[in-house]
């Protein structure tokens, strides 16, 4: 895996990496506070971030694994979200907990304790778009 910052280019995700056997995979990192109230929705930064929305939906509907990788809390109470590229415009307008949950179901939720293998599993074996499987 590479972190990667790159000031030419807009939009490409924050991590490129390659888990052997199974393939490549890029992850877009945003990370987020709870809400005081389950009502309120989740926001993340991504207000002017459009080419970074429109890559990982290019490359989600190509059929890469390409992810956003979400955490909503801190410390213990955290909860990381793996989110499949097409949603970023429902997570720039702002999402319940609940429904990213639901958004995640196929991809990956993952509460403490969680193994990062697990992640790393889930991201490279989760391809959910089902017109090129």
């Amino acid at each position: 895996m590479e972190r990667v910052e790159n000031m030419l280019g807009a939009g490409f995700p924050d991590v490129d990496g390659y888990f052997s056997p199974r393939g490549a995979f890029q992850l877009e990192l945003k990370s987020t506070a709870r809400p005081a109230r389950p009502a309120t929705p989740v926001r993340f930064a991504l207000k002017k971030r459009e080419a970074q929305i429109a890559y990982m939906r290019k490359r989600w509907d190509l059929g890469a694994n390409a992810f956003f990788l979400l955490q909503v809390g801190e410390g213990a109470d955290r909860v990381l979200y793996l989110a499949p590229g097409n949603v970023g415009d429902k997570l720039k307008a702002g999402i319940l907990e609940a429904a990213l949950a639901v958004e995640c179901v196929n991809t990956g939720i993952f509460k403490r304790p969680f193994s990062y293998e697990d992640i790393l599993k889930a991201i490279t074996t989760c391809r959910r778009n089902p017109a090129l499987q």
